[in-house]
């Protein structure tokens, strides 16, 4: 899991790869803000665990283009 944090506008971005129980590999996407409980999540079916890495990489430039910094990596990713 990689998890992002905006400090200037507390909010927060998270990603996941995972392996659903299809054997399929899904991109969980987790966003909202850090003084509130509401948020929105959007789970994506990629079509490997190559092409998930891949969109996870093009998020970490997202994420930074736009005053994220990352916070938290943890497993395979």
């Amino acid at each position: 899991m990689l998890r992002w944090v905006n400090p200037d506008n507390r909010r927060y971005y998270q990603a996941d790869l995972v392996k659903d129980l299809f054997g399929d590999w899904t991109l969980v996407k987790v966003w909202g803000s850090l003084d509130s409980h509401r948020g929105n999540q959007k789970i994506c079916l990629v079509s490997g665990k190559e092409k998930g890495l891949a969109e996870i990489q093009k998020l970490m430039k997202e994420r930074e283009c736009r005053g994220y910094r990352m916070i938290q990596k943890t497993a395979e990713t």
